[in-house]
């Protein structure tokens, strides 16, 4: 059984999959207690209140069920990003050096349109270097209650044709009039377990009518070939020390001038002006 044979040899499972599943992540008291806290913030989502971090990281969208940027705005998500067993996994594909490019929690909320169509994580950004993405089930994930559905191997491909639609949470779609998707199956955890995938595979999860809303919280990882994020600041969980910084970023610090006595010039109007 594929579920089954993702778990024993993570390397041969990003080569030849994209993706692997580890299991047993996180234990029961863990998970409940991030459960409660989860439950408790969709609430304050949906009834819209005034966000004081919306200046820094993406809205909540409780309508289509994602709430952003967990670990930057709660510190309970902290230890779910540097947990060993993910990053020794990561470290396989992505080495020593390793930072947070995002995060965010998924979930399927009932009554709403919850689907997620066909798509490859970040295909809007082909120049960016390749990152991988930690899937780890709260609840129960099966194919009743919206599990992850993915192509094996299709992380071979490399960037498939997309298109946009506006104002959609999950806007960056595939062309699938050419893909075959007969080899899709859907990847099962039980809660604590955590699936593994190269942005590259496709994937996509059905549209549930349920009361369960089969939480997952998912966090993107790329190494330090360019260290940027899209919002907020990158996150490092793993190296970083001197010796990995020598070796990547070893040009001369450019100053610049302009911005340096543009600086000097507002900092100089604020003292005369607190003097009046």
């Amino acid at each position: 059984m594929l579920n089954e044979r993702l778990a024993m040899n993570i390397e041969y499972g990003f080569e030849e999959y994209g993706f692997v599943v580890i299991r047993n992540v996180f234990d029961s008291d863990f998970l409940a207690e991030r459960r409660i806290f989860l439950q408790n913030i969709i609430k304050y989502a949906e009834h819209n209140f005034e966000d004081p971090f919306e200046k820094y990281y993406l809205s909540h969208r409780a309508d289509q069920g994602v709430l952003y940027d967990l670990v930057q705005r709660y510190p309970l998500f902290n230890e779910m990003v540097r947990e060993d067993k993910i990053l020794e996994a990561l470290s396989t594909q992505l080495g020593d050096d390793i930072f947070m490019y995002e995060n965010s929690v998924v979930y399927k909320p009932a009554g709403k349109k919850n689907g997620v169509p066909w798509h490859q994580d970040f295909i809007s950004r082909p120049k960016e270097p390749r990152k991988y993405i930690a899937w780890c089930a709260i609840d129960p994930v099966t194919k009743l209650t919206g599990a992850l559905k993915v192509i094996p191997g299709s992380h071979k491909m490399g960037f498939l044709p997309w298109y946009t639609v506006e104002g959609e949470t999950h806007h960056d779609r595939l062309d699938i009039s050419t893909l075959d998707t007969s080899s899709a199956f859907h990847v099962e955890l039980k809660p604590g377990d955590v699936l593994i995938f190269n942005q590259l595979v496709v994937h996509s999860s059905d549209e549930m009518n349920t009361n369960d809303l089969r939480l997952v919280f998912r966090a993107s990882f790329q190494n330090f070939e360019d260290i940027y994020t899209p919002r907020a600041t990158p996150l490092v969980v793993r190296g970083g020390g001197a010796e990995s910084l020598e070796r990547l970023f070893n040009k001369p610090r450019i100053k610049n001038k302009e911005k340096g006595s543009f600086v000097k010039l507002i900092n100089k109007i604020g003292r005369r002006l607190a003097k009046i």
